[in-house]
């Protein structure tokens, strides 16, 4: 799998970030808290709410944001 880009969404000391990959596959890396941390889970744009995804299209990097946008719009029609 060829990663497209990480972006970061979280607000405190908590891991919170997005890998998206050119196969459309998403990866979710959060902390829950400070006890259970490094958790990771592969989630579909349906899953994600509609704040997160704001946050993930402020922070991506400007090269990846039409990419970015595809994958979230795209698989959102299939789920």
């Amino acid at each position: 799998m060829n990663e497209l880009c990480t972006i970061s969404v979280g607000r405190d000391r908590l891991e919170d970030k997005y890998t998206f990959f050119k196969n459309g596959r998403i990866q979710h890396s959060y902390d829950e808290s400070i006890l259970n941390y490094g958790l990771m889970e592969w989630v579909k744009p349906g899953e994600i709410d509609n704040i997160i995804k704001r946050r993930i299209l402020k922070n991506c990097p400007k090269p990846h944001k039409k990419e970015v946008r595809q994958i979230l719009a795209f698989n959102l029609r299939l789920n």
